[in-house]
């Protein structure tokens, strides 16, 4: 999307969304938000397209119980010759334990676990300038490029 905050916006004024997290690059426009109804850090993440489009999907994310669950998501996908692209890791922004695959229809998928809940009324949303200390993960684990340019449809060059 060409407006995160406007997307973001909307969603908090029109469908009763809080803002948990924002990623607002020093001296640039909002790239980032995260916002939920309930009590998990995110529902929905709103991310700037890079594309000169919009309406891709970035991906879809299934929650799973229990971080021995993604691992095994992990060996069932190398099974099987699905393309891992990203962990499993932990993200640096909600402390959720992941895992990003392509499924065969060449959508991004997530597996994820855990996170952080929020259930303090007065919560006051987390804005972030850049990457925790530099990292991409919350272990240091760096970010693949195809994270921040695929997405479906491909948009000519853009996608990987």
């Amino acid at each position: 999307m060409p407006d995160v905050a406007e997307a973001s916006r909307f969603q908090q004024e029109v469908l009763g969304f809080k803002l948990r997290e924002r990623l607002v690059p020093a001296g640039g426009d909002e790239v980032g938000a995260w916002l939920s109804v309930m009590t998990k850090a995110h529902d929905l993440a709103l991310t700037k397209e890079p594309a000169p489009t919009t309406g891709r999907l970035h991906h879809l994310a299934y929650a799973v119980p229990e971080t021995s669950d993604v691992i095994r998501a992990a060996d069932v996908f190398l099974e099987n010759d699905v393309f891992i692209e990203f962990g499993p890791a932990k993200h640096s922004r909600t402390q959720g334990f992941f895992l990003y695959v392509y499924e065969p229809g060449g959508n991004r998928v997530e597996v994820f676990t855990g996170g952080i809940h929020i259930f303090a009324p007065d919560f006051e949303t987390v804005t972030w300038d850049t990457e925790s200390k530099g990292r991409g993960t919350a272990w240091g684990l760096g970010v693949p490029e195809s994270f921040h340019t695929h997405a479906t449809p491909p948009f000519g060059g853009a996608s990987a």
